[in-house]
């Protein structure tokens, strides 16, 4: 891609050299990174081949619709630009501006809905539901006619309610949903996000540094090689989550230049990324780390050890494959026995249609699912009773939605689940595993349920047994080193 120059009319000059998709800036407090970002977007404003939009980090408010601010931006189209550029809010909302960004992205995913198959799509699904999984413990809702938040039990909860943590994530994922969604071909589609993890917890920072990559990865290369994001930060955890994609490169922004020189993170500083990526948060709670083999495993034990009330203590640590997991369980147990005198971590794997034992690597006791992964702990006897319903109850529940869909593509596989001896539990159900939690009527996320279920039955302290319980699924070794 091509580098930015930029001159504003005062004569101040810069440049941005080695773009990618995904560029990070960093620098010490004053060094003039939010500047930088302001000199870009002045310059580059009035640049017909450009397309800029600036996130401030100066973000007030609470999210939710302000006819103020719409009459604004109707009588005056560069209002909202000329407020954020100037860092501050002027009495402004900066979150009832996003959420007009998340209407307005709503309208461009229709249009783009339109003379397509929209089966099993809709706005709800492929939007809001990615962003309610950055949340964990609310979720956000097409209501009528504005946008709702509900707690996983059904409860509403009004904007102002929210955590300053959640407000953000929503209000710039938001940001993010609306740019990516208009991004014109014709121009060159500038994205500043100014601080977007200021008051959120690392797991926030990290779960919306994957959530940025998601976005733009959705895009064709076609749009994508229109796409450049700069990101002004201070944060490891987002550093961290964005160091492993190939769109991003990284850049230190120096007191007395206004030239940032980017470079493509290098492969070691990936591989021990996942340890590096919250060390406040690890290094305050001491909770031993938990290696996992990938992000659907991160997110259920990041929702257990919310549910838990302190009843699961671990960290969650993301490996990106099986070669890697091995490589961290290695680096970890040098890490941590040359760091305390009675080290202690665990790593979980998939069974991938394997059962038994994996010995440890040191101070790492390693355990395996005794089942293909941890989606499969959906049809365990606990998680469908968090649904409310049993085997039996799901089976019917099953017949009847093939019934009412006929034709649908996963019915073949949904008839052979219910009527197997085993639940599939040696089987992959990925393609199903969000429909079959939609199935019995819940509009969680499948990795909350298997997330709280998990933190149920550690906070009684009483481990399932018998067939198809949670356990005997996830693995009776896990119980007995767990539950204390």
């Amino acid at each position: 891609m091509q580098d930015l120059k930029f001159k504003d009319q005062l004569g101040n000059v810069g440049s941005l050299v080695g773009v990618n998709h995904v560029n990070v800036i960093l620098g010490r407090n004053g060094s003039g990174k939010s500047r930088f970002l302001r000199l870009i977007d002045s310059c580059l404003a009035d640049d017909k081949e450009y397309r800029v939009s600036y996130v401030t980090p100066e973000r007030s408010g609470s999210f939710q619709r302000d006819g103020n601010i719409e009459t604004n931006i109707a009588s005056n189209p560069g209002w909202s630009i000329h407020v954020r550029r100037a860092n501050q809010v002027n009495g402004a909302s900066f979150k009832a501006m996003s959420h007009l960004a998340l209407r307005n992205a709503e309208s461009y995913y229709l249009r783009r809905l339109q003379n397509t198959d929209a089966r099993g799509r809709s706005f709800q699904i492929d939007c809001l539901d990615p962003i309610s999984k950055m949340l964990g413990n609310v979720s956000i809702e097409q209501g009528t006619p504005d946008f709702v938040f509900r707690t996983f039990d059904g409860t509403l909860i009004n904007p102002n309610e929210l955590s300053s943590g959640e407000s953000e994530t929503i209000a710039v994922a938001s940001e993010v949903l609306s740019f990516i969604m208009s991004v014109d071909p014709s121009r060159i589609n500038v994205l500043l996000l100014d601080e977007p993890d200021v008051h959120q917890h690392p797991d926030l920072q990290a779960r919306f540094g994957q959530y940025l990559l998601d976005q733009l990865s959705a895009l064709d290369d076609s749009a994508r090689s229109k796409v450049i994001i700069c990101i002004a930060t201070h944060s490891t955890a987002l550093v961290c989550a964005l160091a492993n994609s190939d769109f991003t490169v990284l850049g230190t922004k120096e007191f007395d230049s206004q030239t940032v020189l980017l470079s493509k993170v290098a492969q070691d500083i990936k591989k021990v990324a996942p340890f590096f990526g919250h060390p406040l948060s690890l290094s305050l709670s001491n909770d031993p780390m938990l290696i996992l083999e990938g992000e659907d495993d991160e997110r259920v034990w990041q929702q257990a050890a919310r549910s838990s009330q302190g009843a699961i203590r671990v960290f969650p640590v993301l490996a990106q494959s099986v070669d890697q997991q091995l490589e961290l369980e290695s680096f970890c147990d040098t890490m941590l026995r040359s760091i305390y005198d009675k080290p202690k971590a665990y790593s979980l794997r998939d069974g991938d249609g394997t059962r038994g034992s994996l010995p440890a690597i040191g101070c790492i006791t390693r355990f395996r699912l005794q089942c293909y992964a941890v989606e499969n702990l959906l049809l365990s006897n606990e998680c469908l009773e968090k649904l409310g319903i049993d085997w039996t109850e799901f089976q019917a529940l099953v017949q009847n939605w093939m019934e009412q869909n006929a034709g649908h593509k996963d019915i073949p596989y949904l008839q052979q689940l219910i009527t197997s001896k085993d639940r599939f539990r040696d089987k992959k159900i990925k393609n199903i595993r969000q429909l079959i939690v939609s199935i019995a009527k819940s509009n969680k996320p499948w990795e909350v349920v298997v997330g709280q279920t998990l933190a149920s039955v550690m906070r009684n302290q009483h481990a399932p047994t018998g067939e198809f319980s949670i356990f005997d699924f996830l693995g009776n070794e896990i119980a007995k080193e767990f539950l204390h």
